[in-house]
């Protein structure tokens, strides 16, 4: 593969795996920490999770304008440090027994803002790190390594919290931040795009710019709509799978568990064939058929459960797993290969804040409908709204690209069009 030997993207694919894992222990050890250690309930555990999702949504488009007037490399590796000294301020405090509830919170908070401006910097970063050439191979790689600590992090986050206890297990997750932060240190790759001071654009033009290139671009508008369709209708289809197992097959726990893992393991497989998938189907028809065979999913869930049970139920999450990270890495990938460079915080910021809105909004959603019209008939309706996110593409020019854009780096090149070919000097992306 092409990044095989590229140094800088494979010191950041390292940090990255790290850090994925590191973050799948505190997902599982604030809450413990919080429950075991300070006798938390429902409430403190539903705050805690939050804390850490909210940042995402009211700041995103502020880590997006960050991101596009500074060193993204600069902004990840201050926010690596925050995230290891924020974490790490926990184990100190045990040992010192002094833990209280608002402490945890802070540190959920703070960890969430600084999650919040990593990412967003991390994914702006990638094509100029990378070229867009390579972008569907870097996506791919980087979510196998998500996946792989989906699938396993908890696991291991459950382990170590059971030998170590729940404050030394944020150890690991502090020093897993300082991996990344250690690889970010070795890249020797650097910005080279204008600085603020030099355009002296205000704020507030500035994010103007951003919200005319993503909604003024038809193929960038396109995946937004989307994009944020099909995590509205996904979101309600999770919502409500857990329940449905629970309530209405009567599966064990155990059962359940091994449905997701099986899950987890065709999130991987999907990830790995997602670029052999789209070059067979073309990179549009990829994009829509995985998010309606997504929605289809959801649908089939309640048959599925039905004729077979437990079996069902691992068949249908087994063709959930296996579609939704091609989905996800090629409209990321898109997103990346179509936006100018000096504006990819912006767009991915507001694209991101938009993502995370559709999420809460779709957990809130599928548990009112699986309340107000039963389980079965919810989860057609999530199906059918994921489903409808793929379709939407079919009225724009996204449905027909055949591959991703690509061949040089936004620093030094023409920005390529929406069907993959390089404009000429002439040619440029409708804004």
């Amino acid at each position: 593969m092409a990044l095989g030997r590229h140094s800088d993207f494979n010191r950041l694919w390292f940090g990255q795996t790290f850090s994925n894992f590191g973050d799948k222990i505190s997902l599982l050890a604030l809450p413990t920490l919080a429950v075991v250690l300070l006798d938390g309930g429902a409430f403190e555990v539903g705050v805690l999770g939050a804390l850490r999702f909210l940042p995402f949504l009211l700041l995103a488009p502020v880590a997006g304008l960050v991101a596009d007037r500074f060193s993204r490399r600069t902004v990840m590796i201050v926010a690596d440090l925050g995230r290891i000294l924020t974490l790490g301020s926990l184990p100190l405090a045990f040992a010192l027994d002094n833990v209280t509830m608002t402490h945890i919170y802070v540190v959920a908070g703070l960890t969430g803002i600084l999650t919040t401006f990593f990412e967003v910097s991390y994914q702006s970063w990638l094509p100029q790190l990378i070229g867009t050439e390579n972008l569907v191979e870097g996506n791919t790689k980087l979510q196998i390594s998500r996946s792989v600590a989906e699938a396993v992090g908890a696991g291991a986050g459950g382990a170590l919290i059971q030998v170590l206890g729940a404050a030394r297990a944020i150890t690991v997750d502090a020093v897993t931040f300082a991996i990344s932060l250690v690889a970010l240190l070795l890249i020797r790759h650097r910005d080279t795009r204008a600085r603020v001071e030099e355009t002296k654009a205000s704020a507030k033009a500035e994010m103007k710019e951003g919200l005319k290139t993503l909604f003024g671009t038809p193929v960038l508008r396109g995946l937004f709509t989307a994009n944020v369709v099909v995590n509205l209708g996904a979101a309600m289809g999770d919502a409500l799978l857990i329940v449905y197992a629970y309530k209405v097959l009567d599966l064990s726990p155990g059962q359940v568990g091994a449905a997701f893992a099986v899950m987890s393991v065709f999130v991987i497989v999907g990830a790995v064939l997602s670029e052999q998938v789209s070059k067979v189907l073309t990179l549009g028809r990829t994009l829509v058929l995985t998010a309606v065979v997504l929605g289809v999913g959801y649908v089939l869930v309640p048959t599925g459960g039905a004729v077979a049970g437990f079996v069902g139920l691992i068949v249908v999450q087994a063709v959930i797993g296996f579609v939704s990270p091609m989905f996800d890495i090629h409209v990321l990938s898109l997103v990346q290969g179509v936006t100018p460079n000096e504006q990819m915080g912006r767009v991915s910021g507001t694209a991101l804040s938009a993502v995370y809105g559709a999420l809460s909004l779709g957990y809130l959603l599928g548990g009112v409908l699986g309340e107000a019209i039963g389980l079965t008939w919810a989860l057609a309706v999530a199906g059918a709204v994921t489903a409808a996110g793929g379709l939407t593409l079919l009225g724009g020019p996204v449905a027909a690209i055949k591959e991703m854009p690509g061949g040089t780096t936004p620093d030094d090149s023409p920005a390529a069009d929406a069907t993959g070919a390089t404009p000429t000097n002439d040619e440029k992306l409708p804004v």
